[in-house]
């Protein structure tokens, strides 16, 4: 008897650390699933975007996501796979290899 109480405590022990580690993962800005639904293929000016974030694909998302954030603050989903994309990406690159240099 004194058993099976040891294994349910220690069972609910598991699965209580288990909800806190995914709680805060969650509030660490870890993101545990895609965060783009839809993306955007037309294209938009580099001068309306303030920032660009390229989240590789993982376990969390099998897609690579590339997230810009317009002046206006609005967040906006791109296409990985526009030719657009490609070359702002590229050239992101490039200018980032010049400043390694």
């Amino acid at each position: 008897m004194n058993s099976k109480v040891i294994l349910a405590v220690l069972a609910l022990f598991i699965l209580y650390l288990a909800s806190t580690q995914a709680a805060s993962l969650r509030h660490a800005g870890v993101s545990l699933r895609c965060q783009c639904i839809k993306t955007n293929s037309k294209f938009i000016h580099p001068r309306r975007m303030e920032n660009i974030e390229i989240f590789p694909s993982g376990p969390h998302c099998s897609n690579v996501e590339i997230i810009a954030t317009l002046k206006n603050g609005t967040p906006v989903c791109l296409n990985p796979e526009a030719a657009w994309v490609k070359k702002i990406i590229d050239m992101i690159i490039k200018n980032s290899e010049k400043t390694e240099s």
